[in-house]
């Protein structure tokens, strides 16, 4: 049962562009991000890749970016949304910096956020759903930096170290051999041309 997915952090948003904390919330694709997702597209069609399935969070953010990536019909997963933040939710990213702490080993339950350990769990299962739920062989998956980052850390430790990191509409392709998830790599090539 051999599959080829490939996850896609959503374009810029408004929060992104204004760094600001953006897990759980939401905020709309800016003309950055709308362009951003449009080379999405662009490359998969430059490369004939064409998919079976289509997924995304229940976030509009990646729905948004999805749409303008592929015209598939699509399905929403709540298990692929973004780290849940708590109270620091909309705050600045500078507040997160200012901890000295790294995003995906913090647990922000004290601000009424989500631990690292769930949130890889609930993103484990939601791919393992996804891949096993029906006979799909190359599966479009728009998700968030942080859980795509912490659910790569889980599923392929080994390559995650050297995987691009919180780049909006980075591409991330895995394999899937039936048993195990391997990253292939990580593509911003597409967003060379993309002026802010």
């Amino acid at each position: 049962m051999r599959k080829k997915l490939f996850l896609v952090r959503h374009g810029q948003t408004l929060f992104n562009q204004k760094h600001k904390i953006q897990g759980w919330c939401d905020s709309p694709l800016t003309p950055k991000g709308v362009a951003e997702s449009k080379a999405v597209g662009q490359y998969f069609r430059n490369r004939q890749i064409t998919f079976d399935k289509a997924c995304c969070s229940t976030l509009l953010r990646t729905e948004e970016t999805l749409k303008h990536i592929s015209d598939l019909p699509y399905t929403r997963y709540e298990g692929l949304k973004e780290f849940g933040f708590g109270r620091l939710e909309g705050a600045s990213t500078d507040l997160i910096l200012s901890f000295g702490h790294d995003l995906l080993n913090t647990s922000y339950t004290q601000f009424g956020g989500e631990d690292p350990q769930k949130v890889q769990d609930r993103m484990e299962k939601t791919l393992n759903d996804i891949v096993h739920e029906d006979d799909a062989k190359t599966i479009l998956i728009v998700a968030h930096g942080a859980n795509l980052m912490n659910l790569l850390e889980r599923i392929d430790p080994d390559h995650a170290k050297d995987a691009i990191r919180f780049i909006n509409c980075v591409i991330y392709e895995v394999d899937y051999d039936g048993k195990n998830f391997t990253i292939v790599d990580s593509i911003v090539s597409h967003l060379a041309q993309i002026k802010e």
